[in-house]
């Protein structure tokens, strides 16, 4: 049984830090419907669009155009037909694969389409940002968050074992949707323009549906809100935290936290794909192993397809469920979005789906002498379920996935023995890092064309930025005197 949530003074000040630590408040009153993987998230979707009267807003990292996304695309078209004010954002990169006709199709219907931090030469350092949310609110009456992008891929099973192509998302009825939407209208406006103050709802003006208290996270580049969070609840965990994650590079800090909390006699156990989608990230992921199993820290591998969800269960009555991964990418530099719900009937449901999935994964184990302990897994998996993912998922989108994946099949060896993979990549940095010493020591231009040419670049975009700002500030109105500056 989970321990039940605090209560009096000491909920008082949880709910104070988490609020301080997130700058998202606690909402009562909302029910919330755990969604398990692709088709039950994609239904609940199409169901809330189909009943939209006045507004839709959808934000997707990746909305393929395929099966799936095209169904997503006639009924957004549909939806904009009627007089419904209809409005979607997507990523850049994240959609880079998808034809143009594909939104243009939409835009001539009358869907409002933006697109998110396309690269620009203003800002060279800005591209590695990705809106990484996955998002739909509907009229103030539904939302929803989780790790669900638009896609066939999420429709995956494996032929052999049955198993799915696993993710997570929420549905929420309830004053929380006001937090969703306020996600939706700062981000667009990033994208350009403001929303109409009649599509972005108070939070009081959401009648209450149910018993659930939830506060919504809205991660921003630089802002690191999630990490706040996760680094305050580290500190007091008491009985068990239990974390799936598809792409587990866990910043230095969030480990150290882990680790220390493992140590301290809590359950802590962590869920990753044993096939990963980036097999890059699979092979890195695992070379980190090590610290977490010496610390207690248990490690479990998905046999199916592949495992996208980014949750969060602890003590049985905190709940996380949403967009952010536990690396830096998503907890420093993207836009995320998570539902973090404080209920312990919903938690009850969250430990519920982590147990279902560990009993069709495989645990991680230290084995060997005590003295030189190797990583090793249990036993093997069906191997050939990354197969059936191949064309029609990827978190990188499809041809830029297939590039990132050159050259690093072969890290990803899941009937092997994991050590495998850290003497590879050992092998293979140190390789790198060799040869290309040894060709700057022969060829010094090798190294010095390819330096002066980014300096050169960042250089001269720096310059121009600046002398665009200087511009724009002259070009500023003087502030009136005897008005005291809003600013101050």
């Amino acid at each position: 049984m989970g321990r039940p949530a605090p209560d009096g003074p000491r909920r008082e000040r949880l709910d104070r830090a988490l609020a301080r630590a997130s700058d998202a408040p606690l909402r009562d009153g909302n029910r919330l419907e755990l969604l398990r993987n692709g088709p039950d998230t994609y239904d609940d979707w199409l169901a809330a669009i189909s009943r939209a009267e006045r507004w839709v807003h959808l934000d997707n990292y990746i909305f393929c155009d395929d099966e799936i996304g095209g169904k997503f695309a006639k009924a957004l078209i549909r939806k904009a037909e009627e007089g419904v004010s209809v409005r979607v954002l997507y990523d850049w990169f994240g959609c880079l694969d998808v034809r143009r006709s594909f939104w243009r199709r939409m835009r001539e219907a009358g869907v409002d389409v933006r697109v998110v931090n396309p690269p620009t030469l203003g800002g060279p350092l800005g591209a590695i940002r990705r809106d990484h949310r996955k998002l739909l609110a509907v009229d103030g009456e539904y939302a929803s968050t989780g790790g669900v992008c638009i896609s066939d891929g999420w429709l995956v099973t494996s032929p052999e074992t049955g198993l799915p192509y696993r993710d997570t998302a929420v549905g929420i009825c309830g004053p929380a949707i006001a937090e969703v939407e306020r996600a939706f209208a700062g981000l667009w406006s990033v994208a350009g323009g403001s929303l109409p103050e009649a599509e972005c709802p108070d939070p009081e003006s959401i009648p209450q549906t149910g018993d659930e208290p939830a506060r919504v996270v809205v991660q921003e580049p630089r802002r690191m809100r999630t990490l706040r969070m996760l680094e305050l609840l580290t500190v007091g965990v008491e009985d068990r935290l239990w974390i799936t994650d598809p792409y587990f590079l866990s910043m230095p800090i969030l480990s150290q936290s882990l680790i220390s909390v493992a140590r301290d006699g809590v359950d802590v156990r962590v869920l990753v794909p044993a096939t990963n989608d980036l097999p890059w990230i699979g092979a890195l992921s695992r070379t980190g192993y090590r610290q977490f199993l010496e610390a207690g820290v248990r490690i479990f591998e998905y046999g199916g397809p592949m495992i996208h969800a980014k949750t969060l269960v602890a003590d049985g009555w905190w709940s996380k469920v949403g967009s952010t991964n536990l690396n830096v990418a998503s907890l420093v530099a993207n836009w995320e979005i998570d539902l973090v719900a404080e209920d312990t009937g919903f938690a009850a449901q969250m430990e519920e789906l982590f147990e279902e999935d560990l009993s069709n994964a495989r645990e991680v184990l230290l084995a060997g002498s005590s003295a030189h302990p190797r990583v090793r897994p249990d036993r093997p998996i069906q191997t050939s379920d990354r197969d059936v993912r191949r064309g029609v998922v990827g978190s990188g989108s499809g041809g830029s996935a297939t590039v990132l994946r050159v050259g690093s099949t072969a890290l990803q060896k899941s009937g092997y023995p994991l050590e495998t993979h850290e003497q590879a990549l050992a092998a293979a940095a140190s390789g790198a890092l060799l040869g290309a010493s040894l060709l700057s020591l022969r060829f010094p231009r090798f190294l010095a064309w390819p330096l002066a040419a980014a300096g050169a670049l960042y250089g001269g975009l720096g310059m121009l930025r600046a002398a665009r700002s200087a511009i724009s500030d002259r070009s500023e109105p003087p502030a009136l005197e005897g008005i005291d500056d809003p600013g101050s």
